[in-house]
């Protein structure tokens, strides 16, 4: 994102540690197992919402791995509008958060580089800085309500299903068709390209996502996309869906939102 110019940023988080519980029963008289306490969830895992100190808002999606997407933009309507990414491998211990990898997206297509450092409290707020060269911008962020966003239920494909018109980083319009199985045809002017969205092993409600694009006139063609999707309902009764992705090399970038 230009930090150095009020912007809105949306970063969504895909997974919260399992939790898990066993019991055993005994028999004769015998004491029964007591069930195992839940796995308390001790990183910066989760979905987060805040500010920027430039004015701008904020999603905070950080994976079980510590790789976090942050998707920024403003809304219309009920809708997000999608004006770049953020896309970080992590690192988070003891309520300190860090990341010295950070590429930021843009609407222009650059890829420029940065740093991310943070405290946290797990599952409930992430708070710290973006660093871009000379440009620093705070933020604070504190857990997405399920009812908002339930990233702790399994990713459905059902809710893919069918034909979204959507529209990249870049502005140009693309119609996705999407199978039951989660692979996809998509076609934007000239360009087609195609890919598969796949429920996250997790468990969560996110949507890893590979794609390759055609030859010209495809901006990236010949090119190959990985990442994640999510998608999730609107107060006007629709849905979202919004698609973010790097190259292997993190040179080149893709992102893809609308409404249907």
């Amino acid at each position: 994102m230009h930090i150095n110019k009020p912007m809105a940023s949306a970063l969504v988080t895909c997974l919260l540690a399992a939790l898990g519980g066993c019991g055993g029963g005994g028999g004769g008289g015998g004491s029964g197992a007591t069930a195992a306490a839940p796995t308390p969830v001790t990183t910066a895992q989760g979905a987060y919402n805040g500010t920027f100190s430039n004015g701008g808002e904020h999603d905070t999606l950080v994976l079980e791995n510590d790789q976090f997407y942050s998707i920024y933009g403003s809304t219309v309507g009920d809708a997000f509008a999608v004006y770049g990414f953020l896309q970080g491998n992590g690192k988070s211990s003891g309520g300190s958060f860090s990341a010295t990898d950070v590429k930021d997206a843009t609407t222009a297509g650059q890829l420029l580089s940065g740093t991310v450092s943070a405290s946290y409290t797990a599952g409930a707020s992430l708070n710290g800085s973006l660093t871009e060269g000379a440009n620093v911008v705070t933020f604070t962020g504190t857990a997405i309500p399920a009812s908002v966003y339930n990233y702790n239920t399994p990713a459905s494909l059902g809710d893919l299903a069918g034909s979204w018109n959507l529209t990249s980083l870049r502005g140009f319009s693309n119609v996705f068709t999407i199978a039951a199985t989660g692979a996809f045809t998509a076609t934007s002017g000239g360009c087609s390209f195609s890919g598969s969205f796949t429920p996250r092993a997790s468990g969560k409600n996110v949507f890893d996502v590979a794609m390759t694009f055609g030859a010209s006139p495809c901006v990236l063609a010949g090119q190959s996309i990985g990442g994640i999707a999510i998608d999730f309902p609107l107060s006007s009764g629709k849905r979202q869906l919004i698609i973010v992705g790097l190259d292997q090399a993190r040179t080149s970038s893709a992102a893809f939102f609308g409404t249907r």
